[in-house]
């Protein structure tokens, strides 16, 4: 039986496709370690991120709120000079307040200003950049301190994991540890180490992700060597969709988009003696749901924390029980575009503009038509009607509460 207050190991990639991930269906990319987490534990069929694009995505996750209300509902670029708000409290804020010791690795892109800074933020160590791997200027930091030179992309997804097992093997037998594995891949510009290139069938793209499966099965390889296995939380999911690579797994859209190919994202996870192996979770669940429950498994109080969007779901990673939201919603920037309800999807725009409202609305019956290509609007005006008020009067309370751009 896993102890009550799990370790936590969050590995997130950036922009890989729902359809990227071998448990979920024929795809040219091997991930048997990824595959052997949703074995031996739950494999989430319906996880939603809350945006299509990765700042948004991961404020949403690590906060618990729709970005919107935090002020960050667009990507970030280097001369940004807003980020991640001191009052805002992260998974890491929570489980370092419980006692647990944090890193985050890999990519931040929540502000680079020093107020932003992951330090700043619950985590007691940092490496990685500052935000994606196409802006600049880039550098690699170690805590608050850019290294010299030219970044080696190529060496990344090794050099994150070798601080992951550096951390783990830093805590001591009683020391619970949070560690945010966020891979810098397969984002473009990609880059892969030698060893990997060219192995893949899926090309370039499908080596970054290969390696990243090779170099998460040494992460699970150290947990067991250091007696840890049956005591840590191991989640794996990605930001968005993919972009001008990837697959969707036959779902319609890809990252900028709230179709479910930009929006509904890979997620496996294992815990033993807790998580059944072979779950199954059907139920919509979203990013924003893991600071609460991650909070509950670690005991951890949530005093402090802004009103939270998402809610504790660990009766879904054992497959039990029903999705505790009635709606999901989903904005590009300030653009409230879509809402999912149960098996009800209604899109009413593709972005912020007039012309993003052309062939609109659009409604989709996500149980028979999870690749939303046959829009039922005209057959179910009050549905469409009631979805539309009910987006109204969320993105009139959220507004009422955004922070100045």
């Amino acid at each position: 039986m896993a102890a009550m207050r799990p370790n936590i190991v969050l590995l997130l990639m950036d922009d890989m496709g729902y359809g990227d991930m071998g448990c979920y269906g024929p795809t040219p990319v091997r991930t048997p370690h990824m595959d052997a987490v949703a074995r031996d534990g739950v494999r989430f069929e319906r996880m939603y991120s809350a945006a299509p694009v990765c700042t948004p995505a991961r404020c949403n996750l690590l906060t618990g709120r729709y970005a919107q209300r935090v002020g960050l509902p667009r990507v970030l670029f280097p001369r940004d000079t807003i980020g991640l708000d001191a009052g805002e409290r992260t998974i890491a804020d929570v489980l370092r307040g419980a006692g647990y010791a944090t890193c985050a690795l890999g990519k931040w892109h929540l502000g680079c200003l020093p107020e932003h800074h992951p330090r700043r933020h619950g985590f007691d160590r940092f490496f990685g950049l500052p935000y994606s791997n196409d802006m600049q200027p880039l550098h690699l930091y170690d805590d608050e301190e850019a290294l010299p030179g030219p970044v080696d992309q190529a060496s990344l997804t090794r050099r994150y994991t070798d601080e992951a097992i550096r951390f783990i093997r830093d805590r001591g037998p009683d020391e619970p540890f949070f560690v945010y594995l966020a891979h810098t891949m397969p984002h473009i510009p990609l880059h892969v180490e030698a060893d990997f290139r060219g192995r893949s069938a899926a090309g370039t793209y499908g080596d970054t992700i290969e390696c990243i499966d090779f170099h998460l099965g040494r992460l699970l390889d150290e947990l067991r060597l250091r007696g840890r296995d049956e005591q840590t939380l191991v989640i794996v999911t990605s930001d968005n969709g993919p972009w001008f690579e990837g697959g969707t797994g036959g779902l319609r859209g890809r990252k900028f988009e709230v179709y479910e190919g930009g929006v509904r994202m890979p997620f496996v996870a294992r815990l033993p003696g807790v998580v059944p192996p072979g779950t199954v979770c059907s139920e919509p669940a979203a990013f924003m749901d893991l600071l609460p429950t991650l909070a509950a498994w670690a005991e951890a109080p949530l005093e402090g924390c802004r009103p939270l969007d998402g809610a504790d779901i660990r009766q879904l990673f054992r497959g039990e029980g029903t999705s505790p939201h009635e709606e999901l919603y989903f904005y590009v920037g300030n653009s409230l575009n879509a809402v999912c309800a149960g098996r009800w999807k209604l899109h009413v725009a593709r972005g912020p503009e007039a012309k993003d409202r052309a062939q609109m609305p659009q409604l989709f019956d996500l149980e028979i038509d999870p690749q939303e290509r046959y829009n039922l609007a005209d057959r179910h005006p009050q549905r469409v009607a009631e979805l539309t008020a009910r987006m109204a009067a969320f993105d009139a309370r959220l507004k009422a509460e955004r922070p100045p751009a």
